[in-house]
């Protein structure tokens, strides 16, 4: 199960960065940096959430934190690749 859930979360870290660099080609320079500091809050937001998830007592802590790393980086790729049509 952990496998699979890296494997996801691989797939959804990849398609993440892919709209990101695409955004960050396509917006205006005002906004570029604003996106930029945004990411990195957020990479540090996600972390810590699922760092948080993981520290839980049991063997399920493993699992909770890789879900919390799958579903933070599917949702935040999803966000960036509909703002990255409003240009």
């Amino acid at each position: 199960m952990e496998e699979c859930l890296k494997a996801k979360t691989a797939y959804w870290d990849k398609r993440m960065s892919t709209v990101y660099q695409k955004a960050i080609k396509t917006i205006k320079p005002k906004q570029r940096e604003q996106l930029r500091a945004a990411q990195l809050l957020w990479a540090q937001y996600r972390d810590a959430n699922c760092l948080y998830c993981g520290l839980v007592e049991g063997i399920i802590a493993r699992i909770e934190a890789g879900r919390c790393m799958r579903s933070m980086t599917e949702a935040r790729a999803k966000e960036l690749d509909g703002s990255s049509d409003k240009k």
